[in-house]
Parts: C-alpha cells; structure tokens; sequence
C-alpha cells in the first residue's frame, strides 16, 4: 500500500511539476540566465573533441577561447551533457535535466525524512520541500541549472551522512562520497558552504572516522576542479566582477519570505522585487510548528521524554538506543539535533535579510562574493522540510494517514501554477539562445567575470556590439594555450587589448596553436584519477575495509 502510494505520488509530480519540462513539446521558457543552453552545447563540443574534463568554451568571445569550465562547478553539466550524448538537443536535454532534479530532491528529501520518521510524514516533508517556491523560482524565472541541482543533491547526501552512520557499509560509503564529490562540485558558492554544513552534519553523528574518510576522498575527487579553481582563480576577473554587484542592494525583508507576488523580473533594492521569495506558506507553518514542538520536547522530564521517544516518535526510536535511561544521555543524542537543524534554518533565513547587513559588512571580503543574500534561503528547505515532517511525525489523530495523502496531493495540484514560466516557442528560443552569433559574441559578456587578465576588461567591453579584428593568434590568452612557431615553443610577454599574442616577427613564420592542460590542471586531473582507484580498492577490499571502519 505504502508502495503505491509513493509511486502515485512520484507521478503526480511528474505530471503536475514537470508538465511544462516535457522535452517532446515544442515549446519551452525564458528565464534569466540565459547562457544556460549555450553553455551546455560548449561542454558537450568539448567532450565530442575528448577535451575531458572540459576547461574552456571554444566558440565563447569571437571564438578566442573562453576558459568558464575551468572555473564554473561543472556538475549540473556533467548530468545535462549526459542527455545531449545520448541523442537529445541541448533544449530537450536543458529540460530533462530540470525534470531530473525535481525528482532527485523529491527522492532524496524521502529517504532523508524516512530515516527518521514515519512513511506518511517524510512523504509529506518531501513533497513540501520540492514545493518550495524557491524551486520552482530557480527552475522556471532563475533558470539557474547549478543551483536547482543543489537544492535535489543536498538532502541526497544528507541521507547518505545518515545510513552511513548508523551502520557503515562499503556500499554506502561508496554512494556516499560520490554524492558528496557531485555536491562539493554543483555550485561554486553553495558548494563551498556546504563542505562545512556537512562536516558538521557529521560531527553529531556516530562513526565520524569513517564519514569524514568519505568527506576527505570526495575532495579529492573533486581535485580536477577544485585545485584550478581556487589556484589559477586570480588568473581571471572572476573576483573583480562578482565584487561590482552590490549585495546590500538584494537583501529580503523578512515578509517577502512570508509573501511576496511571484513574477519573472529581477532583484531590487527594498521590499518589492520583480520575482518572489516566498517560501510557501504551508512550508513556514508546519515547520514553525516542529520547531517549537522540538524545542519544548527538547526541555521535558526524563521521564515524559523516553515515553514519548518509544511510543510515538520514528525518529527518535530509532536513534536513540533502548538503554538510554538518563536525562543526560537523552539530551546528548538530542540537542545536537535540536541545534543543527535550527541553526540551518533560520541561520540561513536570517543571512537572506536585511537583518544580517552587519554580519554581513564585516564579513564582506568573503560574503560579498555571494553576490544576492537571498541565495541563503536554499540552505533553509531542507531544515524547514525536517521540521514539517517531524511535526507531522508527531502529532496523532484519527484518520491522520488519510489526512496526509489528501494534504499531500493538494500540495501537488496547488503548488503546480508555479512550475510555469514564459513560454516562447522551441525555434525562437533555439534561434535567440543558440545561434551563432549569441554563441560567439554575446555569451561571454553575459558572465563576463571568467575573461583572462591578459586582455583589459574595459575595452573588451567595449566590443560587446561591434566584433573586433581577428588577429594573427586569435585567442584569450591562458596557460593552457601552447603557441609553437617555427616548432619552438613561444611564450608571450606582450598582448593586445583583448589578451591575445602579440609576436616579432619580420618573416613568415608557421605558427601552431594547440590547447593542452597547465600543470596545476594535470595534477588535478591525477588526483581525481588516483582517489577514484584507491575509493574502488577500499571498497572492495574487505580486509582494508574492515580496518578503516574498525
């Protein structure tokens, strides 16, 4: 029954929240990153010429070169291209790969929520975390492809942390470092305040040793992006550009996240913006709920607590073990959770408003970089889907599973008006978005932090309408770029305005141009390669792995 149930729900999803992501429609919708399906068909030119993993986007800035994989998290690329190679366009594979991460961070959201509570409760959490409407919002105004991924492979690892813990397995550690490798790799910003929310995620867990080993091979298997990344970062204007948005300017008011009307504009200063950042009103009241029901549980007798813990709560049940007798060891299982969870929940609200503009100043050589305070809200769903699930879990009344399935399907038809966005026709869009002139000379000034400091960001801005001259080496120049002449290697010291080679030269000469990885990107590359072979061997090995579980 319970299986059914689920698959029902599943298809309701796919239905409702995925109708307009069907990649056999002809038709599709606008959203503000625009650069998104030209980026995707850059990656997967780069991986048909076996550029792997791929560094830059040949076509992008007149066809110089344009190195914004090498400094992009690649993940949500990886999974999109994944699509195009095996025979959808980029727009159908745009599509499936939106479609694909609903239903992962539903998927995710359940199995996280299961672990400790009951089915009706966590399918009901999983479904409200998806119908945030700050999914939809990425997905359908935002278009942001990395983030929307992050948002299905957070709750994903989070589940893996927690199996993984409870009783630790070669299979599970496996799984659980490469969706953490995937998660440390999804979104340059999210990610890396990620690596410490999972870390500490783990801390109020049993069998650290073995999650942070998990931890430890997911970073080096993100080597081949994370080394070039944070190593030759200063190599572009990457800090520069994101430093001109001014982030005091999209601060939310603590209303908007309430209510606030839901439109396809962008983000202003003050408490009206052109698109929303409500959460979803269901979402905040029956997390507020479990939150203040968390709390008090957290502060009652011994006594009330245990019974409480064995005859109602899944979640506490299974964690907490049968000889617990104390006050003291109840409250040591259960404030860390308490703790972490309410702190990732209204930490991350608290950081999205106007209300952190003093943490914020003080911390802005580092925050500053995040651009929009509201990107802050992601990390809140997962806490405010806990919540709603742990006080679903909770609370008992007669008919209550009955309850649930109806509650869950009217959050699925309800919330559906919001997975829509602009629709425009598949040919337009294509003819708008991946034409050759969009590829060649708009793109790159779209996300214009990732040009070279070889050439000077001024007056390559300059050239944003009228395309310059080629010149006789016709690249942004970047160490990855070989340049031969004459079969000797040529490297530059003079460049012109847009960073491309000046050379010398009073004959005619046989110049060669061949991309080929700098030595900090080899080195990644080996790093990601060894982990991988020393992640099989441990989990194959029994005998090895016997000894780092201990």
């Amino acid at each position: 029954m319970k299986k059914f149930i689920f698959l029902i729900a599943f298809i309701a999803v796919i239905l409702f929240f995925g109708r307009n992501l069907n990649p056999f429609s002809d038709t599709v919708f606008t959203f503000h990153d625009e650069t998104q399906p030209a980026r995707i068909q850059q990656f997967v030119t780069e991986l048909r010429n076996l550029h792997i993993p791929p560094r830059l986007a040949p076509d992008f800035s007149f066809k110089m070169g344009y190195p914004v994989f090498n400094f992009y998290a690649p993940s949500s690329y990886w999974i999109t291209s994944a699509f195009s190679l095996v025979g959808f366009d980029t727009v159908n594979a745009l599509k499936l790969s939106f479609l694909l991460s609903i239903l992962v961070g539903f998927i995710a959201a359940y199995l996280f929520l299961k672990e400790y509570f009951d089915f009706f409760p966590s399918l009901t959490g999983a479904v409200l975390y998806i119908s945030s409407l700050y999914y939809p919002l990425d997905i359908f105004v935002r278009g942001n492809l990395g983030e929307v991924w992050f948002l299905a492979l957070f709750p994903l690892a989070l589940y893996f942390v927690e199996r993984n813990s409870k009783k630790p397995n070669s299979f599970l550690f496996f799984f659980l470092t490469i969706s953490l490798s995937f998660l440390f790799t999804v979104h340059n910003l999210l990610s890396a305040v990620s690596v410490l929310l999972v870390f500490g995620f783990i801390l109020i867990h049993p069998h650290k040793k073995i999650n942070l080993l998990a931890m430890i091979f997911a970073l080096l298997l993100s080597s081949y992006f994370l080394l070039p990344m944070m190593l030759e970062n200063n190599l572009t204007y990457a800090s520069y550009v994101a430093t001109l948005t001014k982030y005091w300017d999209h601060f939310v008011c603590p209303s908007q996240l309430w209510q606030s009307a839901w439109g396809f504009g962008g983000s202003t200063k003050g408490c009206v913006d052109g698109m929303s950042f409500k959460i979803g009103k269901l979402q905040l009241i029956f997390a507020f709920m479990g939150m203040i029901l968390f709390i008090f549980m957290s502060f009652q007798s011994r006594i009330a607590v245990r019974d409480k813990l064995r005859r109602e709560s899944r979640f506490f049940s299974n964690w907490i073990p049968d000889q617990v007798r104390n006050d003291k060891r109840i409250k040591t299982y259960f404030i860390p959770y308490s703790l972490f969870f309410i702190l990732l929940t209204l930490g991350s609200l608290f950081m999205s408003t106007y209300l952190s503009k003093p943490l914020w100043d003080a911390l802005s050589p580092i925050l500053s970089l995040f651009q929009f305070p509201w990107r802050f809200i992601a990390f809140s769903l997962v806490g405010i889907a806990f919540f709603a699930a742990f006080f679903l879990d909770a609370i008992t009344f007669k008919f209550k599973n009955i309850f649930l399935v109806f509650l869950i399907l009217f959050l699925i038809i309800n919330y559906s008006k919001y997975f829509s966005g602009q629709s425009v026709s598949k040919q337009r869009f294509e003819k708008t978005y991946l034409s050759k002139e969009y590829i060649e000379q708009k793109v790159a000034y779209k996300i214009a932090e990732y040009l070279p400091r070889t050439a000077n960001y001024s007056i390559w801005r300059t050239y944003e309408k009228t395309p310059p001259k080629k010149a006789m080496i016709n690249i942004h120049y970047f160490p990855f770029w070989k340049i031969f002449i004459d079969g000797k290697t040529y490297v530059p010291t003079k460049f012109d305005e847009l960073g491309r080679p000046m050379i010398d030269s009073k004959k005619d000469s046989n110049i060669q141009i061949l991309y080929k990885e700098t030595p900090i990107e080899k080195l990644g590359n080996f790093i990601t390669i060894l982990s991988f072979g020393i992640l099989l061997y441990t989990v194959k090995s029994r005998k090895l792995w016997n000894r780092l579980r201990g």
